[in-house]
């Protein structure tokens, strides 16, 4: 328990220093001013120790990583196992010594006042523990205002430019500012009639897509599209099918980002086969290996994991022209060369209408067909339907035609659509992807 009579203890501290010096007029001692915590720690949690920053300079004490959720149930009584000062150290009021061995609550923040040995020198300290208010494992579904008021016909696709979010249907844009997408906006989205919809890429902040008669189409504001000539239908019959997806520049290995694709090109026995391709500059495509049967050609959709050694691999899934029984994602480091996750085990992921992969909180996730399952995997090769947090709401159950995005601040976005469906906007986010960092 706190020693009380504090102020009895001081003075019989300094009545033993005057003694001292009365006894020995020729050893002085000079007592050290020393007002800091040099170190600061709590039991452990859930068998965990916590890290804790001490700022001297606010005199704040606080654990940069918050603590889990429901431990506000563990620090209402819990120990402060180290405290190391010069002096001795006072809280409360009436202001009484410290005692560790007691149990303090930490559910609110509390001040501590250091005296240093000098018995003149103080400063005071507030100690806050951090809590997460959120499992951070759940993901969170909130419905969004919606992208239009009428129903539309026909698709509509999802992308994000800058710091908006934007839908395309044949004939019309919609567009909202991240990250709320409170307020919508309509107007003509310029595309060619013909466009691809489904294959629309952002590529360094523009826009690309494809046409049904192998052209392609670029945008910097969503809005005004210009044909781009080096990446269109050539004069020897080759033409972009499918745009993929892009990877961003590697500084740390110094390779630029580029535009993926499969184009459609006569071989050497004059028979149209398709390849793979890239761009760096949006002047020309680079061929690559010649399309796998198998390999998604439809509603692709991308994601991204940065790798050990610094690199980027690209993963996609999609609709393979012949319906699989397995949903097999892709990936590639250089877009011209592709290799499947396929796995002869029964850890599979079922086959699934347009598949959508994502690499999120350091588990890939498959999400997509009729929208009552979620699957994950740890490589992307054995996949397990999620039981519990990661989750689609009730409601989500056969919903069709969608389309999906994630922003950066980590939201995905699923967007419904067309065909006599809701015109519906729904945002989910990782808990823990949206803790703010310490």
């Amino acid at each position: 328990m706190r020693i009380k009579f504090f102020s009895f203890i001081v003075s019989l501290v300094f009545i033993s220093i005057a003694i001292s010096s009365c006894l020995d007029s020729d050893n002085v001692t000079e007592y050290s001013s020393d007002t800091t915590i040099h170190a600061f720690g709590l039991d452990t949690i859930h068998g965990k120790h916590y890290r804790f920053i001490i700022d001297n300079l606010q005199g704040q004490i606080y654990n940069p990583d918050s603590l889990p959720v429901g431990a506000d149930t563990i620090i209402d009584r819990i120990l402060i196992d180290t405290l190391t000062v010069a002096g001795w150290v006072t809280s409360g009021s009436p202001d009484t010594l410290f005692n560790t061995s007691d149990s303090v609550d930490l559910r609110n923040p509390i001040k501590l006042k250091v005296h240093a040995p000098d018995g003149l020198s103080s400063r005071e300290y507030t100690v806050t523990v951090l809590v997460h208010k959120q499992d951070p494992d759940s993901l969170v579904w909130n419905e969004m205002t919606p992208f239009s008021t009428t129903r539309i016909s026909g698709k509509q696709q999802v992308v994000t430019l800058g710091n908006e979010l934007l839908v395309y249907t044949a004939t019309q844009l919609f567009r909202a500012q991240l990250p709320l997408a409170s307020s919508w906006s309509e107007q003509a989205c310029g595309l060619p009639a013909n466009a691809l919809l489904s294959s629309i890429v952002n590529w360094d902040n523009t826009l690309y897509v494809p046409t049904t008669d192998g052209d392609v189409y670029s945008s910097q504001n969503g809005t005004t599209w210009q044909k781009s000539e080096g990446l269109s239908k050539q004069a020897d019959g080759s033409s972009i099918l499918t745009l993929i997806a892009s990877l961003p520049a590697n500084d740390i290995q110094q390779s630029p980002s580029f535009l993926c694709a499969i184009m459609e090109k006569a071989n050497d026995d004059g028979v149209m086969s398709r390849y793979f391709c890239r761009t760096f500059d949006g002047l020309g495509w680079e061929l690559g290996t010649e399309v796998p049967a198998d390999f998604p050609v439809q509603n692709i959709h991308a994601t991204m994991q940065p790798t050990a050694n610094d690199l980027y691999r690209l993963i996609i899934s999609g609709t393979p022209d012949t319906p699989t029984e397995h949903t097999v994602p892709w990936f590639t480091f250089d877009g011209v060369e592709w290799a499947d996750l396929g796995t002869t085990s029964d850890a599979y992921c079922p086959g699934m209408t347009n598949p959508a992969i994502i690499y999120y909180g350091d588990l890939y996730y498959m999400l997509g067909g009729d929208f009552s399952d979620i699957y994950y995997s740890i490589t992307g090769i054995a996949w397990y339907k999620t039981e519990e947090k990661f989750l689609y709401p009730a409601s989500f159950k056969d919903k069709q035609p969608y389309s999906m995005v994630i922003d950066k601040n980590n939201f995905i976005w699923l967007i419904w659509g067309g065909e006599g469906s809701n015109n519906e906007v729904w945002r989910g986010r990782l808990n823990k992807l949206g803790f703010d960092k310490q």
